[in-house]
């Protein structure tokens, strides 16, 4: 997936905020090595990002992708409490090593 930029506004600013993230850390998720992208499991054009911001905390980033703009637009970024989300990113990572 090819990011050419992302779409942030007050809307997404705040959500991601109320997470204690804000946008230049969730972006370096993006830019990071081990990043994981899966589709969400209920809505079929959104995405989860799992990897880790510039600070080293575990996030998952939802978003939405515009393929023909290549531009990511952040529904909302948090620390996951639950162990499934490090699990399912250990397993794909594994994978494609």
């Amino acid at each position: 997936m090819r990011i050419r930029g992302f779409d942030w506004d007050e809307t997404n600013r705040r959500r991601t905020e109320e997470h204690d993230l804000d946008p230049e850390s969730v972006e370096g998720l993006f830019a990071g090595n081990d990043l994981v992208v899966v589709r969400h499991p209920s809505k079929r054009e959104r995405y989860l990002a799992l990897g880790f911001v510039p600070d080293g905390r575990f996030v998952v980033v939802v978003f939405d992708y515009d393929p023909e703009t290549h531009w990511v637009r952040v529904v909302t970024a948090y620390e996951p409490t639950s162990p499934r989300w490090w699990q399912q990113y250990t397993r794909l990572v594994r994978k494609r090593h």
